[in-house]
């Protein structure tokens, strides 16, 4: 498990690096993830598997962290937007996070979530974003569909 965290930090970092040095764009005044960076959102299913609030911040216009709480626990994770130095308000972005529940009856140890999404910011503060992860539980594997919808300031 310490494994699979390390090596999607390493490939996170290296990749959103990369991504950061080879797209600036001009006019940063006009890029939405920098003109509102931060946001809350409601989050129908995703990492804490029923729902929760998050919060987000653009660290820069490629590299997004989030944290958030929901009915069964708590999540934390990074987010690279490939086209993030681009003024365009659609977004894809890959991500890596870990979740974890509240209740020892589902288990309390670390689960990681790695979201292959797309997320839209629009002029006037609005957020939505659509995303599939894989979910590994002990006793359960399946595809995660996260929806969220926010604001951003």
């Amino acid at each position: 498990m310490k494994q699979i965290l390390k090596l999607s930090l390493i490939m996170l970092v290296v990749f959103s690096t990369q991504r950061i040095q080879a797209q600036q764009t001009e006019s940063q005044d006009q890029n939405p993830r920098l003109k509102d960076s931060s946001g809350i959102s409601l989050y129908g299913i995703g990492p804490n598997a029923i729902g929760s609030v998050s919060y987000d911040r653009f660290l820069t216009p490629h590299l997004n962290a989030e944290a958030g709480i929901g009915f069964i626990g708590v999540h934390i994770g990074m987010k690279v937007h490939l086209w993030g130095g681009s003024e365009r308000n659609w977004t894809p972005y890959i991500g890596a996070a870990v979740a974890r529940s509240l209740f020892p009856a589902v288990g309390l140890e670390f689960l990681p979530y790695f979201p292959i999404g797309i997320q839209f910011v629009g002029a006037n503060h609005f957020n939505f974003a659509f995303e599939i992860a894989p979910l590994q539980l002990e006793f359960l594997a399946w595809n995660v569909v996260g929806v969220k919808f926010g604001y951003r300031w």
